[in-house]
């Protein structure tokens, strides 16, 4: 059974807006299915939890819930389930609707902090979707600063190297709690574990002073760190220089 977190505990909130379901694919939906199976255990696991929002307009119906279902959603523990088309309503804090179009950039988060977040996989592009929807309800908005930490490629060449890359739902969890530990966004960039992981590894490349993790000899693309080297968020650690030359000295042998 879903339960809410107790009313004296102070953090900030995520709200999973999932009224994007006219606008998914099945694979799509499925795919969604999985970013927030991960991203509810990756909050399971930090030392400072969300409180986690799923909200949606006949959610409790949907595919999207039939999917969460094989991973035990009705086992999931605080968590919020809404069943609403304006996640935004009746909420006294000030919210921000994350999304990588906007024009503003994310400065802080705090224990009062309402995040909305949009359940929208698009396996094919679908520009400015979470944007428009919270422009038109009066909703402000912001996206993350990655480009403190990173240059980012994608198949869209407009938004190449720009802070206007859509990343994956549990990118965006995961950042968040990382900033929230580490107070500056660089280092909560480097500390974020899908950010040296597949499939979003491969489009970055670091910036200074974590430049050393990325291959020259090879297109400037991060160090592939090899079997062995835990990159799951239960065990997470960025990789050290010290990985690096490691990797290097392999090469050589």
């Amino acid at each position: 059974m879903n339960t809410i977190l107790p009313p004296t505990t102070t953090v900030p909130t995520i709200i999973f807006d999932l009224n994007y379901a006219s606008s998914m694919t099945p694979s799509e939906t499925k795919a969604l299915a999985s970013q927030l199976t991960k991203s509810y255990a990756s909050n399971r696991r930090s030392t400072t939890p969300f409180k986690l929002v799923f909200s949606g307009a006949g959610f409790l119906d949907s595919p999207l819930r039939a999917q969460l279902a094989k991973q035990d959603f009705d086992r999931w523990s605080n968590v919020t389930v809404e069943d609403s088309s304006e996640p935004w309503r009746c909420r006294s804090e000030p919210i921000i609707y994350l999304t990588a179009d906007s024009d503003s950039v994310l400065s802080d988060v705090s224990p009062s902090s309402v995040f909305i977040i949009g359940g929208l996989v698009d396996h094919v592009e679908k520009p400015n979707f979470s944007l428009d929807r919270a422009t038109r309800n009066d909703v402000s908005t912001a996206r993350l600063p990655l480009l403190s930490a990173v240059k980012i490629t994608t198949h869209n060449k407009e938004k190449n190297n720009t802070e206007h890359v859509d990343v994956s739902t549990l990118a965006v969890v995961q950042l968040l709690h990382s900033f929230y530990a580490f107070r500056e966004w660089p280092l909560a960039i480097y500390n974020c574990p899908s950010f040296h992981s597949a499939p979003l590894r491969k489009f970055i490349h670091w910036k200074p002073p974590y430049d050393f993790l990325n291959d020259v000899e090879n297109g400037g693309r991060p160090y592939r760190f090899g079997e062995g080297f835990n990159l799951t968020a239960g065990g997470f650690r960025p990789p050290t220089k010290e990985d690096i030359d490691n990797i290097k000295k392999k090469r050589i042998e």
